[in-house]
């Protein structure tokens, strides 16, 4: 804000985070996230602009009071015969005066109901921005933790090729191995370490997405607490319709969208009554206080005599009536006000209906991908495990010279695709999990909705 005495602008510290040099959790984050978050802040402020114009649409009930004053000087002169009349005036006039629309035919009523619904709509805004950066903050917590866990399989992938690499090389000492399977191991394991630096990077990116999505720069040091298996969301148990009910009935974006047909259907009648006179009532009480300085003059020979001397009036003064006010032709000016309102709400009923028909089509899909994810993930864990079993089978038979090294080669390929896979599984399951709750409109996005008809309780 602007200082007295020229100083400058002072702005006030950027956040500071709580999770400095510990793991943070996904509900610490989004908790910090929800209150800093500048989108968040962005769409309480407009929420409180709509709380304010409905203030102002209300105060046109209310009668306008005030104090006016008018002080003037005048003066008169009128000539005769053989006489110069003269007056001068003073006079102070402080007055109240009341104004009071006594009828507009609806005009008042159409612009509340308008500030009304423009106040339900920002609120319903600000909810679903609330929505918005749960989501954003859950999905770049999971990107992170999947980085993070594809660089432990990443380092798990190099020790392994670092084995075989072992493996071959005593092979060779003892004429087991031949000089290419040496020149292969050598090549998976730097294709290990160079898989291995990749994901640093990823690491790195999600990091700085999470901190972005929290409301914070994104050079801040940051880390989280990993996700384990009981915080992954169960099989649903309920029927996408069931869901699809929760998304028509609860979310905040089509409570908003409903909310802007009603503002726009009082605009209509707001400039519907536009064509109807305005009935005012008007009162003033007051005073006056008028001071006369008059003279008659009359001149004889060399002498001059004042027969009138001065005089001060003081009385009270007030005034009530009414007033009317109709407008017969304005260059169809109203008209087109009438069509642009009425265009305005089948527009706004247009978007409605686009957005019940996206916000059904987000749900189905979030839906039939967390299910599809959670099978993918259930076959994700039992593929790690064979491969792991595929691994130590052939690194056996390989040690007693019954595979050959591209046999090993390709099951250590396997077993690190299958880890990646399976991280990916998980991670595409959450997100999956939180997308279905943002698309239903309930603030919960790690376990799926709990208030379906039907649908159990919160996991």
């Amino acid at each position: 804000r602007a200082l007295e005495g020229g100083e400058q602008e002072r702005r006030e510290p950027p956040p500071q985070p709580p999770f400095r040099g510990e793991k943070t959790s996904l509900l610490r984050l989004i908790d910090f996230a929800l209150e800093h978050r500048p989108d968040t802040r962005a769409a309480w402020e407009r929420a409180r602009v709509a709380a304010a114009e409905l203030g102002i649409a209300q105060g046109a009930w209310y009668p306008v009071i005030g104090v006016e004053a008018q002080f003037y000087y005048a003066r008169m002169i009128f000539p005769a015969n053989g006489f110069a009349l003269e007056a001068d005036q003073n006079a102070l006039i402080p007055q109240i005066a009341l104004n009071y629309l006594l009828l507009d035919f609806g005009r008042r009523e159409a612009d509340d109901d308008a500030a009304r619904a423009g106040l339900f709509a920002a609120n319903l805004t600000f909810n679903r921005a609330l929505q918005q950066t749960i989501r954003e903050v859950q999905v770049r917590y999971f990107k992170l933790d999947a980085a993070l866990a594809l660089n432990e399989a990443a380092q798990r992938n190099a020790d392994l090729a670092e084995t075989v690499l072992e493996m071959v090389e005593s092979q060779v000492f003892v004429g087991l191995a031949t000089a290419p399977d040496l020149l292969l191991a050598r090549q998976e394991m730097a294709k290990a370490r160079f898989d291995l630096e990749a994901t640093v990077a990823d690491i790195l990116s999600a990091r700085a997405g999470l901190l972005t999505a929290c409301g914070v720069p994104a050079n801040l040091p940051l880390e989280i607490a990993r996700i384990t298996e009981r915080d992954l969301p169960e099989a649903l148990d309920y029927r996408v319709e069931d869901v699809i009910d929760v998304t028509l009935r609860d979310r905040p974006d089509l409570g908003a969208a409903i909310e802007n047909v009603r503002r726009a259907s009082a605009g209509v009648r707001r400039a519907e009554a536009d064509f109807l006179p305005v009935v005012n009532g008007f009162a003033s009480v007051g005073y006056e206080w008028t001071e006369f300085n008059t003279g008659t003059d009359k001149i004889v020979g060399d002498n001059t005599s004042t027969d009138f001397p001065s005089d001060t009036v003081t009385s009270p003064i007030w005034n009530v009536g009414v007033s009317a006010s109709w407008i017969i032709f304005e260059g169809y000016i109203r008209d087109n006000a009438v069509k642009a309102a009425r265009a305005e709400r089948r527009a706004a009923e247009a978007e409605l209906e686009a957005l019940r028909l996206r916000a059904i089509g987000e749900t189905w899909d979030a839906y039939f991908r967390v299910q599809a994810y959670r099978r993918q993930y259930d076959f994700g864990v039992a593929l790690v495990e064979s491969s792991e079993e595929a691994f130590a089978a052939v690194s056996a038979a390989y040690r007693e010279g019954l595979a050959t090294i591209t046999t090993l080669v390709q099951s250590e390929r396997d077993l690190q695709e299958s880890e990646a896979t399976f991280v990916g599984a998980r991670a595409n399951l959450l997100t999956a999990a939180a997308d279905l709750a943002f698309a239903a409109g309930v603030e919960t996005g790690r376990t799926p909705i709990a208030n379906v008809p039907g649908g159990g309780t919160e996991r």
